[in-house]
């Protein structure tokens, strides 16, 4: 993923094919740097998704290992699921790459997104959802400890009021 002018990355695309397996121009300068922060918009919201369905599932007497395999053969099957799926289920969380970075990246879409006048409300929930993993000290650790943010999140609230006032929204339907 690079960005710049045609001629630019044409001479420098022996380079990049040294570098890396997929080598794309982008756009211009900048759109590299664009293409990576979507990447992590992907990867950070569905880690949180796994994240939240995980812990729901074993709140809910379900053990979390068992529903990743039944999504991973369904439209819910990913890479993110494949390589995150795991941690999440074990709580593994030793660092492959610090969760606080997620959180850097996803601003930086909120900003690219502002500057193109682009909507990305799964860009702000994860925005906020990674500063919360911050406040709590768990930056350092794994992205799967999205999870553990989740949980402590569901331990800290009253979460029957919000639920109540949604099924109540939904009971003239």
């Amino acid at each position: 993923m690079a960005g710049g002018t045609a001629n630019d990355f044409r001479r420098l695309e022996p380079l990049f094919d040294a570098m890396g397996t997929t080598v794309r121009h982008m756009g211009p300068l900048g759109a590299g740097s664009l293409a990576k922060a979507c990447n992590q918009l992907i990867v950070g919201t569905t880690t949180a998704a796994l994240a939240e369905a995980a812990e729901l599932a074993e709140r809910s007497g379900m053990d979390p290992t068992a529903l990743f395999d039944v999504l991973a053969g369904g439209l819910a099957g990913s890479r993110v699921l494949e390589n995150v799926g795991p941690r999440l289920a074990r709580k593994d969380y030793t660092p492959t790459g610090p969760a606080k970075f997620m959180h850097k990246d996803l601003s930086f879409v909120l900003e690219s997104a502002q500057a193109a006048g682009a909507a990305v409300p799964m860009a702000t929930a994860g925005v906020e959802l990674y500063a919360e993993l911050k406040r709590q000290g768990l930056g350092d650790q794994d992205l799967a400890v999205v999870r553990q943010a989740i949980s402590n999140l569901s331990d800290n609230s009253n979460i029957a009021e919000p639920v109540d006032a949604a099924m109540k929204g939904t009971a003239a339907l």
